[in-house]
Formats: C-alpha cells, structure tokens, sequence
C-alpha cells in the first residue's frame, strides 16, 4: 500500500493509538466496544423491497430469474423483461399493459412463489409526475407470463400486497382496497378514519388482509393503525406505537408479515414492523437506528451521515469535538448505538463528498473534502479504517457498485469486498482523466496523455509497472481546454461529465464488453 506522507500523515497524525501501516488507520480499542454483539450487517438486511429501475422496478422471481416491470418513456406501454438465472440472458421484452388513452408513468410490484402483482400508475389521456393518478391499474399473473388486470378506484398509488403461497394479492384504492383470488378481483370498502398521508396492505394465504396507516389514537397521540379483515367480516383494530406515525414518511409492505416505515432508502431511517405469521398481532420490531439510543449528537462540526454494506454493521459518522472526525457502531440485537471513536483528525475543515448512489454499494467508501483535498474512508468492519487520497479526481464505480477505484496523484486503489483496498502503481494526473475499476484488482483510465487540452483520448488498462494502452477512446477534443470531470452516481448507468469551458463537454461511461473496453459517450 502507498506510505502515509505529507497531508494524508497530517490527518492521521492524531488518531489516538491507532496502529498506522501504510495508509491504514486502526482505530482505539474503544471503538470496538460495542463489537462482540454487532454482528452481521444493517438491520432488517434479510427482506427489501424491489430494486428501482426507470419507470418500474426489477424483481427476483422464487427460481432466480430477474424480472423487470416498466413504464415506457412516452407512457403508453407497461413491459416486463426476463433475465434466466441459468444462461443469464434476457429475453425479449412483452407488453403487460396498454389501452387506448391510457397513460402509465410508474410501476410498482411484489412477487412470491412465481406469481407477481402489480400497480401500473396511470391516468387517462396523459401522465403528470406532479399529480395523483386516478385511472391506475392492479395487474396480477400467475407465471409472470400472462397478465389481468382491473382498474382501481380514485386516486391510487401505493404498491401492491402478495400472499406467500402467490395466488392472492391486494392494492390500496380509494375508499379500501381491491383483492384479487383465484375467485378472481374484488373491491372491498374500508372506513380508514383519520388517515394520514401512505398506507399499505398485506394479505395472506387465507385472504386475511391488513391495512395499515399512521392516524390520531388519541388528542394528542399519533400511532399505525391496522385493520385485519377476511372477506368483508367487520375489521378488528389494533393501535400500534409508532414514533412519527402521522408524519409524511413512507410506509410500505415487503411481504405478508413484514413492512417498514420512515426513509426507506436506506436501513438508518426505517422502522420495521412485523409479526411472526398470520394469528400474531403487529409490533415494532426494530427501531428506526436513526432514532435509536446512544447516538451522539454534537451541535457543531460535520453533520452526521449513515453507512453500512453487506456483512457490515451500520455505521454513523459525524463531527465530534475538536472537527475530528467520528464512527458509532449500530448494535441490531440490543438497538442501540456503541461508543463513538475517532477515525479521523483533519488540519481542517471538512465537508461531505457525493455519497449518494443509485444501487447499494457492496463496500464502505466514505467520501470527503478536507481542506479542499478528497478522501475516501473505508473499512470492513466499522473497526479498522483505511484512508485514501483522490485528490480533485472523482471516484470510479463498477456497474453493479460493487467495486470502487479512487485516483491517487501516484496510485490508484481499488476497494472491494473480497481483497478489501489494492493499491496499483500509476496515478491519475489529467484534469479531466477518470478511472474505473475492473474487478477487485485492476482498473481502467481514460486519460488525455497531456495531450488534446486535456480531453480524454486513450483508454489504458493497469499492469505491474503501471498504466498500458488499450486503444484509442474516439472522443471529441473541443477547442477549449477540459476543465475537469465529476462522477454522475444518482442514476444507472454511473457515467462521468467531462466539462470544458463555455459549456462545451459530454457524458461517457467506460464500458466492458467481453474483453473490450470502449468509451461511450452521451450528451449531457
């Protein structure tokens, strides 16, 4: 690994009896105190919802085919495209919906036991995103091959309820709800009094259905309200204690027995309430981390943001006394944070880098700006953590974000989940050069070679002594100077802007195929 030195050793230099080998910064034994019992990752990591796509989501059938739902761009089609488990190859895409004057914006499904339902948002003779749809369809199929639908009633939105055994479904629609079993589909009334903001609805295998949504139990209470009804048998209630229940937080199902609450983008804001099957009632079975006791909260100083990956805990990072730099270890048995621990003292000021990604990234890769300079910290456990310097340079994801590339000004590390970081020789240097990884122990860069003001020329593979030519990239090379490159990690596919003066530049992605790198470019 690259040796500490200059600035970076600065910002290690007070990490109280850290054990410093080669960029590697350990943290004290108080930072693992809560260590023994926080094992395994985020809470609530075994269920989750629908991977997000454009328009639709992308679902995991019960044999391990992918299945995608969508609504096409100009709105008048809803897809579904699989993806065989076995070869790996999509088939073709077939239209699951569309009518005359009938517009579709969003998709939103649920699957079990092959089965799928789902709710094409929809309106009649156009689609508004700023607007309520009140023409929307509850779609079902038993083999993800031949679809029914119906149309809800009012304004319907929220996602769909399955039952395990996939031959029941329910959708929230206004007034109540809308089932459909192998007797076929049927509106239920419901009377959701005091209902505030979402709701969502779950059934089971005997059609026993539970809707829920956050309401006033009381003049000054607020709580989720869950009404279980079978058939059209009088609904019994039960008041569930639920911080922020009238609140516009989301709420939504993941299975028969299973929903969370709060900011389901992630594992730090979300409540999970849940019962063991279908005779228990519903409880709150973990906290919202973000609510959970033990966190520490500091007045000044960087403002706390949360991190987590697969086998790893959930982790809180903040400003603490002094600017230096904090982690605090989620403890999903006991609901509660551990001690917070330095990872980090920095000469000066630091703010957040872009930590925002479309898809959950398979490491931790905490990225920041201190005293104008980048860095990225990582770590495997929340325990020991490595710093790396990217400079102005952004990093690089994979296409599944699953490994990361930052461009050092003389190394480029790679972090991933199975070697952890693996330094390469050779830096990133150009102003507009930008680097991805291959794997988790190569990289590719698209670099200028100080030639073309600045504009990315060459694609270059790493190799034992540094960086190889692959090919030439094909990119334009404006008549201004390139000024600099970001990464656009908000949506998929990840791709880069390489920007130039008086607004001339582009988007580009550096893509694999085979064993042939090549450099895509888009308008941006």
């Amino acid at each position: 690994m690259a040796r500490t030195t200059g600035f970076l050793g600065a910002l290690l230099s007070a990490v109280t009896t850290a054990a410093l080998t080669a960029a590697v910064l350990a943290t004290p034994p108080t930072a693992s105190a809560s260590t023994p019992s926080v094992v395994g990752s985020a809470p609530g990591s075994a269920a989750a919802l629908p991977r997000e796509i454009r328009g639709g989501v992308e679902l995991t059938l019960v044999d391990g085919d992918l299945l995608r739902v969508w609504a096409a761009k100009r709105y008048r089609t809803v897809w579904a495209k699989r993806r065989d488990a076995a070869t790996g190859a999509w088939g073709t895409r077939t239209v699951v919906l569309q009518r005359r004057h009938l517009f579709c914006g969003d998709v939103d499904a649920r699957t079990a036991n092959g089965a799928v339902a789902v709710i094409a948002k929809c309106d009649r003779y156009g689609y508004y995103e700023d607007q309520a749809p009140t023409a929307s369809r509850a779609i079902w199929s038993a083999d993800a091959v031949t679809w029914t639908s119906r149309q809800l009633e009012g304004e319907a939105y929220e996602e769909p309820g399955i039952s395990p055994d996939g031959l029941k479904a329910v959708w929230p629609q206004h007034g109540g709800y809308l089932t459909r079993t192998p007797a076929g589909f049927a509106a239920h009334r419901l009377d959701a009094e005091g209902q505030e903001y979402t709701v969502t609805a779950t059934i089971s295998d005997a059609e026993q259905v539970s809707f829920m949504y956050g309401a006033a139990v009381s003049r000054r209470k607020c709580g989720l309200v869950v009404l279980t009804q079978t058939g059209d048998a009088a609904p019994v209630r039960q008041d569930v204690p639920l911080a922020d229940a009238c609140t516009d937080s989301s709420l939504a199902n993941v299975d028969s027995t299973t929903a969370w609450f709060g900011d389901l983008s992630g594992p730090a804001g979300r409540a999970v309430i849940s019962r063991p099957d279908d005779t228990a009632p519903w409880a709150v079975t973990e906290v919202a981390p973000s609510s959970a006791p033990g966190l520490v909260d500091h007045e000044h100083g960087l403002y706390r943001d949360f991190f987590t990956a697969p086998g790893v805990p959930l982790i809180a990072v903040a400003g603490g006394p002094g600017g230096v730099l904090q982690a605090q270890l989620y403890d999903p048995v006991a609901q509660s944070w551990g001690a917070p621990a330095v990872v980090l003292d920095p000469p000066g000021r630091c703010s957040w880098g872009d930590n925002w990604t479309a898809d959950p990234m398979a490491v931790v890769a905490v990225r920041l700006r201190c005293s104008g300079r980048g860095l990225v910290l990582t770590t495997r456990d929340g325990v020991a953590w490595q710093v790396l310097r990217s400079g102005r340079h952004p990093v690089g994801l994979s296409p599944d974000a699953r490994y990361v590339a930052v461009p050092g000004r003389t190394r480029t590390h790679v972090i991933s989940p199975e070697r952890g970081v693996v330094t390469l020789p050779g830096g990133v240097t150009g102003r507009c050069d930008v680097v991805v990884p291959d794997g988790p122990d190569g990289a590719v860069l698209l670099t200028a070679a100080s030639r073309h003001r600045g504009w990315p020329t060459v694609l270059q593979h790493s190799s034992a002594s540094g960086w190889t030519r692959l090919s030439r990239a094909g990119l334009p090379t404006p008549d201004v100077a390139c000024r600099k490159a970001t990464a656009s990690t908000f949506d998929v596919p990840y791709r880069f802007a390489v920007l130039g003066r008086n607004g001339r530049g582009y988007a580009v992605r550096i893509v694999r195929t085979g064993d042939t790198w090549t450099a895509r470019r888009s308008r941006w």
